[in-house]
């Protein structure tokens, strides 16, 4: 499942490293793969002092996308796995939580992958090669185990991002409730559509093994953050831009997010995501973190229909 808004600060790292954290302390094996060149959702489990000594060189995804330019030797992402102690530590059952960092220089990478499509002379297979390598590098024997993968994508829509669209089964869409995130919404909905409708159309020009199937991501749903609420509910300028997203006919979460400053913030404390913390200054903003992913797991697994 890829998670992803064009627009940035709306709590999008936030809610894919609550959502992971909670998921595995329900008992899931969860891998979250931070592929947005910000490195929040890296720097949320690791001190950047920690990623610079003990990642920087050798275990971001930047590593594998470096191996499929042939900019350096290949790997696979099973290799870039690593498993963050603290937040793993309070884990209440069998599940786990496991990363594949991200890195400030994936910016360059995305747009070198750019540039090497558009200067190659078979513009059209390079471009469906590129798109898919995500989806083909998830095929990692070392990644079995896992129940989900969750991709906290950058606030754009380039080749990474798109290779993110290409690999996953779902989409999640943190979003504000205000003009530019319910304009970007809709857009966004209509980008995903293209790109999957041209990347099943090369499919069938391009491909050459039968793994390749028709890739059509689902909205799992948009999750509203950062909302202001008057007497348990949200007030009325954002419950009219909700009602907007509504009647794109998205689907939209029924618990939202509220306003938290430090929740937001890009000094939290790091390691440990608020959903796993018994200690919280809101425990409001927690209990609807784990409502949100009782939510998720409903689409995921809805009930069965009675005959």
């Amino acid at each position: 499942m890829s998670v992803i808004n064009y627009k940035g600060g709306v709590g999008k790292t936030t809610m894919t490293a609550n959502l992971g954290a909670e998921l595995a302390n329900r008992g899931m094996k969860v891998l979250l793969i931070d592929l947005d060149p910000q490195t929040s959702l890296t720097f949320s489990f690791y001190d950047p002092d920690d990623w610079r000594e003990r990642l920087r060189d050798g275990r971001t995804v930047k590593r594998w996308y470096d191996g499929l330019r042939g900019d350096g030797e290949p790997v696979t992402l099973g290799e870039l796995v690593v498993s963050p102690g603290p937040a793993n530590a309070q884990l209440k059952g069998a599940g786990r939580l496991d990363l594949i960092a991200s890195h400030l220089g994936l910016t360059d990478i995305d747009l070198a992958l750019a540039r090497g499509v558009a200067d190659g002379d078979e513009y059209d297979a390079e471009l469906f090669r590129v798109r898919g390598s995500l989806a083909e590098g998830l095929h990692d024997d070392a990644l079995d185990s896992y129940d989900l993968v969750l991709i906290d994508c950058p606030p754009n829509f380039g080749v990474v991002t798109q290779s993110a669209i290409i690999a996953s089964d779902h989409l999640l869409i943190p979003a504000k409730a205000d003009y530019l995130s319910t304009l970007g919404i809709d857009y966004l909905h209509g980008n995903v559509q293209e790109l999957c409708d041209r990347y099943n159309a090369d499919s069938r020009r391009f491909a050459t093994i039968r793994r390749h199937h028709k890739v059509a991501p689902g909205i799992a749903g948009v999750v509203f953050t950062m909302i202001q609420q008057m007497g348990q509910r949200p007030v009325a300028a954002h419950q009219g831009f909700m009602d907007q997203v509504r009647a794109l006919g998205l689907p939209v979460f029924p618990t939202t997010l509220r306003e938290n400053v430090t929740l937001f913030a890009t000094n939290t404390p790091r390691g440990v995501p608020v959903v796993l913390r018994d200690r919280v200054t809101s425990p409001a903003v927690r209990d609807e973190l784990r409502q949100i992913t009782t939510e998720f797991l409903e689409h995921l697994q809805p009930a069965p229909v009675a005959a």
